[in-house]
This record gives structure tokens, C-alpha cells and sequence, in this order.
């Protein structure tokens, strides 16, 4: 099947498009692939082409109307590159489909269960403009009785600006943030977290070139290094757990008195952070508990005495930041009413920027653009006739009055024309 005045078969622009957002492969990648399985010895669509296959079929997916509820849960974020332009982000779940296939399923919300409902390219992020852009969108999908974010100034203000005229509106400050930052919070200001984070970073440097590398510790974030410290406690107490004969027999062809003498110079220092390790750990084990629960589980008037029943003893020097984790519960569910779960997560809208940064990061420049429609194409459920009607209906004339509308000039763009007019006069007679 061909799409009106489209050479290739629709099959081929799915499996193209696929290729692009389930594997993660490049346009140029695509082009060979197609070619290495091209058994019919035809000819296969350029990078160029597959390129604009995206553009076509992502701006169609934004401009879809979507279905009018009066239970959608938005999930709302900012993701941003070069410059000072924002992409404000807005996804649809209804409640009816959290309730009846997420949950009962003990899963959390994946690409295809969320539809992008909103898509704002913002100079200016304050709360004023925020709330406009969700009137907006609430006056084309209906207005949803829960939105989840994170706790970002100007996001949350935006939103608490709209809940003044919706007082039904329950705001639910996600989980992984709301945990992120009771980390930081508490680790923040223990000089002796912030000390063994610092012998980390100059061990992994020590290592990295020897054989004792395999036991480096794992490389921190640079952004957010509150969501996965678990990493850096387990291996120290895993470390710390292990035979040193153990980790000699791991290194061959070595004189085993020079590797235990590297060993107890290299990775000694940790003995002295054991006790801080187990209780760091127990931290992490508290919050991971609460999050795995409030994202297969959903969050209602039950949450916390469902938390309550998993908990573990725990450290007298935890006891207040257990009660600041169960705080979080009480204040999140006493929004709620009657027997109602609703969504305590907005994971799915960080995995769609993560997604969304694999391919922005191989463009010349890191700015918004095009690459942005790949968001729309990650949550779509991909048919033969869906992407027939989307090509016949967009034409890649429409993608680049979008670009031009939304976007303006590019960085590249203004770069070439720039250095297409330089002259070097050095070269002249």
C-alpha cells in the first residue's frame, strides 16, 4: 500500500520510522540497514527522506484533535537545549485507563499509555504564561482533575495559578522528585557524604587506568546525582563485604602481595564510611520502597498504610526522615477523595526527554527543532492507515512553516550565514 504521490510503500515508512524510535537508530543508519536487508534489489529511502518521514508524521500526531474527557491527569515538565527557549510539555492519561489497564497490571505508565496533549516552544517560562498555555489546552481536551509535575519555581507556580479556578484539581508533586530531594536535603549538609563522594571521584580517577579498574566506583550523574546514589552504597558495602583473597584471584599474572597492597591503598579508606554506608543505604531503601510502590500501585487513601506494612527497622537516626517520607504520603493523598487512585509519577514524561536527547545530541547544534517530533512519534501506536492518512494530509511544506513559525531561524542556519559571506582577504592578490 502507497500513500498518495509517495513512492515507497507505507510498510517502509513504518519500519523506517521504527527503526528511528524503538531502536534508536540514526537516519543514516536506517538508510544502510534498509539497504543491508533489501533483498529485492530496490532502491531504499535516503537519511533525507526518512528525515522528513518524521517531520510529516510527528506534526500530524500534534495536530491531531484529541478526544474531549473530563478525567484526563496531565503530566506536565520543561525540557530545554541550547539558548533560551523551553519546551513546555504536556501528556494526557484519562483516569479511566490508569484504573482499569495500568494498575491492575502492577505496571507503571509506558510511552504508548500517555498522548501528547500539549507542545509549547516558551522564551518565557513565569507562572502567568504557564497557566494561560493549560487554559489553552483545557479548553481543547477538557479539563483534568489531576496534574503531576515536579516542584520547579515558575512550573509550580503556573499550575497553582490554574488550581485557583479549578479548586477540584489535585496537584501531585511526583514521587521521584519529591524523594530526590529529601535525599539531597539530608545528604546535602552531612560533610561526610559530601567527603566520600569526593574520595569517589578521585578513586574512580586512580583506578580507571589499572588493573584494578573493574572495581572503580560508578560514575556519579552530573545532574540530579540524588536519583540513583544507591549505586555509589552498594558498591561500597559490597566492597567492603568481600573477601580481599577474593578480589586478588580476580587479577591474574600479578604478584598477589602487590594487588593486596594496592587493594588496601586504593580502597582502604572506605572502612572508615561503613557505618554512614548502612544507614546512607537505608535512606535509599526507604524512598526506593514508597516509589515502587506509589508507581505500580498508584497513590489513594491507602498509601500509607500500605507503606507502613513493608517498612523495616530502621536506624534511631532515621526516624525523622522516615516521618518526612510518610509526610509526603499524607499531604499528596489528603487531596483525594473517596476510594479514587490516581497517578503519583511522571516518570513517563522524563523517559520520553531521555529518548528525545538521544537524538537531539547527534544534531550540529543541541537546539530545538524537528527532533522535538520525535516525542509525539514515541507515543504513538503506529498503523499502516495511520501513517498513510498523516502523509497525505502533511506535507513537508507544512513542517518547515511550523519550524519557521515555532522555531524561527536556526543556529546552523544563521551560522552558514555568517561564514558564507566571509571573505579571506589574506588570499588576495
Amino acid at each position: 500500500m502507497n500513500a498518495k504521490n509517495h513512492h515507497y510503500t507505507v510498510d517502509i515508512v513504518m519500519i523506517s520510522i521504527e527503526l528511528l524510535i524503538k531502536c534508536g537508530i540514526s537516519f543514516r543508519g536506517i538508510e544502510k540497514t534498509l539497504e543491508l536487508f533489501n533483498n529485492l534489489e530496490e532502491k531504499t529511502p535516503s537519511f533525507t527522506c526518512i528525515r522528513k518521514w518524521l517531520g510529516r508524521i510527528g506534526l500530524s500526531e500534534l495536530n491531531r484533535e484529541k478526544e474531549y474527557r473530563s478525567d484526563w491527569i496531565f503530566i506536565v515538565d520543561f525540557t530545554l537545549e541550547l539558548g533560551k527557549q523551553k519546551a513546555l510539555v504536556v501528556l494526557g492519561v484519562s483516569q479511566q485507563h490508569l484504573v482499569e489497564e495500568i494498575i491492575p497490571y502492577g505496571r507503571g505508565v509506558s510511552h504508548g499509555d500517555v498522548e501528547l496533549l500539549g507542545l509549547e516552544i516558551m522564551s518565557s517560562t513565569t507562572g502567568e504564561i504557564i497557566k494561560q498555555k493549560l487554559d489553552e489546552i483545557s479548553l481543547r481536551v477538557g479539563k483534568p482533575i489531576q496534574i503531576v509535575a515536579d516542584h520547579g519555581s515558575d512550573l509550580s507556580r503556573g499550575i497553582k495559578l490554574y488550581k485557583q479556578e479549578n479548586e477540584n484539581l489535585i496537584y501531585t508533586h511526583d514521587v521521584t522528585h519529591a524523594m530526590a530531594l529529601l535525599l539531597k536535603y539530608e545528604l546535602d549538609s552531612d560533610d561526610k557524604y559530601q567527603l566520600f563522594i569526593q574520595k569517589c571521584n578521585r578513586c574512580r580517577q586512580q583506578l580507571q587506568q589499572t588493573e584494578l579498574s573493574f572495581l572503580s566506583p560508578p560514575t556519579q550523574r552530573s545532574q540530579c546525582r540524588y536519583f540513583n546514589i544507591e549505586r555509589l552504597t552498594e558498591w561500597g558495602l559490597k566492597l567492603l563485604s568481600s573477601q580481599l583473597d577474593t578480589l586478588v584471584e580476580l587479577v591474574k599474572d600479578i604478584d598477589p602481595s602487590v594487588i593486596k597492597k594496592k587493594l588496601i591503598d586504593k580502597l582502604g579508606w572506605l572502612v572508615d564510611y561503613q557505618s554512614e554506608l548502612v544507614r546512607w543505604h537505608q535512606m535509599t531503601v526507604l524512598t526506593r520502597t514508597l516509589e515502587t510502590q506509589l508507581k505500580k500501585l498508584g497513590i489513594n487513601q491507602q498509601s500509607l498504610t500500605n507503606f507502613k506494612k513493608n517498612q523495616f527497622e530502621v536506624d534511631s537516626e532515621l526516624l525523622n526522615f522516615q516521618q518526612h517520607i510518610c509526610d509526603y504520603v499524607v499531604i499528596q493523598s489528603s487531596h483525594i477523595k473517596d476510594e479514587k487512585t490516581f497517578l503519583a509519577t511522571s516518570d513517563v514524561i522524563e523517559s520520553l526527554f531521555g529518548k528525545y536527547k538521544q537524538f537531539s545530541a547527534r544534531c550540529p547544534f543541541k537546539e530545538m527543532g524537528q527532533m522535538l517530533l520525535t516525542i509525539c512519534l514515541s507515543t504513538m501506536n503506529l498503523t499502516n492507515t495511520i501513517v498513510k492518512n498523516a502523509l497525505e494530509a502533511i506535507s513537508f511544506a507544512d513542517v518547515e512553516a511550523w519550524l519557521a513559525e515555532v522555531f524561527g531561524q536556526s543556529m546552523l542556519s544563521k551560522r552558514k550565514t555568517l561564514f558564507s559571506e566571509f571573505v579571506d582577504d589574506t588570499k588576495t592578490a
